[in-house]
């Protein structure tokens, strides 16, 4: 029998038997969702589009495995949500009557930042990419043609995310090149990986952006051509708080992953080599904390011995190391031809699980829930009651709102018909809060009197991160991280109800946030704690932080020899515990911390692994995951630590960043 762990009581009295089979945790459900142009879909992804509350999807659609032309043009889909009841084909009121396009990935993000989402649709197979632009009640308008960078690309795959810390979400783009991405080689270049700048700064971190972009690739961006990238991913590797890319490679000769740093300004290098443990042929990349270090790991698909999938440690100095016969056993890991995975905590046990779609040319690669017991995945091969042997992708997200998470799958070249499973009795309803793996707090000089901005990583054990993840009801805190303090010290957080809210987080990338916030011009002492609310109304805070407010509040001065005066620049010498922006930082490989005091705080350099301090429960599964069994996550030397450190840190550590407001 299993029980769950660590959930408050009384779901803490609940135990599970194992799953079996007959007792599938998703079902079809045909009168819920049907789809009778039964298109060939390579992605899907959910979000409320018209601000009903409910979750709708989108499709990229579109024909043509290896190679593509015209007539592989594919019309897009779109379904709207009717109240948990079922869904609506919508696709001309998204994509516009009598367009098709050979879409490859979709995402629906809110784009321009105005509290809406929007959809892009990369487009593959040398056409222009698309962008379809919200109105706020579910009508979208094309602006591809004056928003987006013209010429035509093979898109694999995107991601919206805020680079360069201006404020507004920038776009990496998988390119596959003019050519068809199989084949000899010496005639297949591939392409380069594409960088596409939001235009323009928004007022503040929370102010709308034009939702315009260029083409910022040159003089940004690695020029290494990759053949066939089917996924890409912002990860913090390091734990600066700004976002690197992990990059898979089906057809590269050398990598299957590849990892591109970020110095902070949206430049990037390709720090793969002796950073990344190399296999063959990878479809997917997906990122998490698995062994509870705080630090991001990562999931490859296919790229393992035999077409197995590969489980990536972080080594915590921005390299990774293979465990996969440790986490992912082989006999839990046969030879597939999984296409795609995202996580989950399907139990809320506080574990991230995995569910995989496969493909199936042939040969019974089912699609199936992977079970994270103690650090170790088990596989459970009947997660769905219908074979869906197409999956090219899938979404979980709970379309009916019953604190359950449901998939959605793109199904493609094997199959034709889209499908939507949802889940069963055999998943009990999300009773796990957020967890804060890392976040920033304020340094013990902090300035009063004038706004800061905490960076932190929070998330309900789910990937991809989506707001509708956390709680969005008219008239209340919305869920998604926040500060609240007290200007005093209260007798007890949880009873005593705090002096003041901050604002919602803003998402940026990955499963990162910026809080902004005030303190006061005084308090004694000023307490703060960051909270977050899940769609399920799971509550969880961060232990309470207290800053003594001193009698001279004017702060430090700056002893930075730097005279930008707009960026404040950083020696790679810099020693000090505090660069002055009002936040501590321990545990971080960034050694940048000079004493530089703006006039506003909020300036992201100082972090704090939340290991110790959160009030959620997190595992150790280290001791699994070394060979050596130090229970230290590693295995290298001391030498080759170091190495791995300098190669990507040194990189990293040349980066100069601008006050943030």
């Amino acid at each position: 029998m299993r029980c769950l762990r660590y959930l408050p009581l009384p779901a803490s009295l609940f135990c599970l038997l194992p799953l079996t089979a007959g007792a599938e945790p998703w079902v079809e459900d045909a009168n819920f969702f049907t789809e009778s142009a039964k298109l060939g879909s390579s992605m899907v992804d959910a979000a409320d589009l018209n601000g009903d509350g409910w979750i709708d999807l989108v499709f990229a659609n579109g024909d043509g495995y290896d190679k593509g032309d015209l007539g592989s043009d594919s019309p897009q889909q779109a379904f709207f949500n009717d109240a948990g009841l079922g869904m609506t084909d919508v696709s001309s009121q998204v994509f516009g009557i009598g367009t098709s396009f050979n879409g490859r990935a979709i995402k629906a993000r809110d784009i321009d930042r105005d509290g809406d989402n929007d959809v892009m649709l990369g487009v593959t197979w040398q056409e222009p990419s698309q962008l379809f632009i919200n109105d706020g009640v579910g009508n979208f308008t094309p602006e591809g043609d004056t928003n987006l960078p013209q010429g035509d690309a093979s898109i694999g795959d995107l991601e919206l995310g805020d680079v360069d810390g201006d404020g507004d979400l920038d776009m990496i783009l998988a390119n596959w090149g003019s050519e068809a991405p199989v084949g000899d080689p010496a005639f297949t270049e591939g392409g380069t990986t594409l960088l596409w700048k939001q235009i323009g700064e928004p007022g503040g971190f929370d102010q709308p952006g034009t939702g315009m972009f260029e083409d910022a690739t040159l003089g940004n961006m690695p020029l290494d051509k990759l053949r066939w990238s089917w996924d890409l991913e912002f990860v913090d590797v390091d734990n600066d708080f700004d976002l690197d890319i992990a990059i898979s490679c089906f057809s590269c000769s050398k990598n299957s992953i590849y990892l591109f740093a970020n110095n902070g300004d949206g430049e990037f290098t390709n720090v793969t080599l002796n950073n990344v443990p190399q296999g063959l042929g990878a479809f997917d990349v997906e990122a998490i904390d698995l062994n509870g270090d705080s630090f991001l790991d990562l999931v490859t698909l296919r790229d393992g011995t035999g077409g197995r999938n590969r489980v990536l440690i972080n080594d915590t100095n921005g390299a990774f190391l293979d465990k996969s016969d440790i986490v992912w056993p082989k006999l839990e890991n046969p030879a597939s031809f999984d296409h795609m995975g995202a996580f989950l905590d399907y139990n809320s046990d506080g574990r991230p699980d995995l569910v995989t779609g496969a493909l199936q040319p042939g040969k019974p690669f089912p699609d199936r829930l992977m079970e994270n017991q103690n650090g170790t995945f088990k596989q459970n091969t009947f997660a769905f009651t219908a074979a869906t042997p197409g999956t090219y992708a899938l979404v979980l997200a709970d379309l009916n709102n019953d604190r359950v998470l449901d998939v959605a799958m793109a199904q493609n070249e094997n199959a034709s018909d889209k499908k939507v499973f949802l889940g069963s009795a055999e998943l009990l309803p999300d009773t796990y809060a957020p967890i804060f793996p890392n976040y920033q707090k304020l340094a013990a000089d902090a300035e009063f009197g004038v706004s800061h901005t905490l960076h932190l990583r929070c998330h309900d054990n789910k990937s991809p991160l989506m707001l509708h993840d956390f709680q969005l009801e008219d008239g209340e805190q919305n869920g998604r991280p926040f500060v609240e303090s007290w200007n005093s010290q209260p007798a007890d957080p949880d009873v005593t109800p705090p002096d003041d809210i901050s604002p919602p987080g803003e998402w940026y990338g990955e499963y990162l946030w910026r809080v902004t916030f005030d303190m006061p011009k005084v308090a004694d002492p000023f307490v703060y704690r960051i909270c977050a609310i899940d769609a399920a109304g799971n509550r969880r805070c961060t232990e309470p932080e207290s800053v003594d407010n001193p009698d001279d509040t004017t702060g430090l001065t700056d002893t930075d020899t730097d005279t930008d005066t707009t960026t404040t620049g950083e020696s790679d010498t810099d020693t000090s515990t505090s660069d002055g922006s009002g936040v501590s930082m321990t545990g971080v490989s960034d050694t940048d911390t000079d004493t530089y005091v703006p006039t506003t705080s909020t300036d992201p350099t100082n972090v704090t692994s939340n290991s110790d301090t959160d009030s959620a429960t997190t595992f150790d599964s280290a001791s699994q995951l070394d060979d050596d069994g130090c229970g230290c996550a590693t295995t290298q030397s001391p030498t080759r630590g170091l190495l791995s450190s300098l190669a990507l840190l040194g990189l990293l550590g040349l980066r100069r960043r601008r006050p943030r407001a």
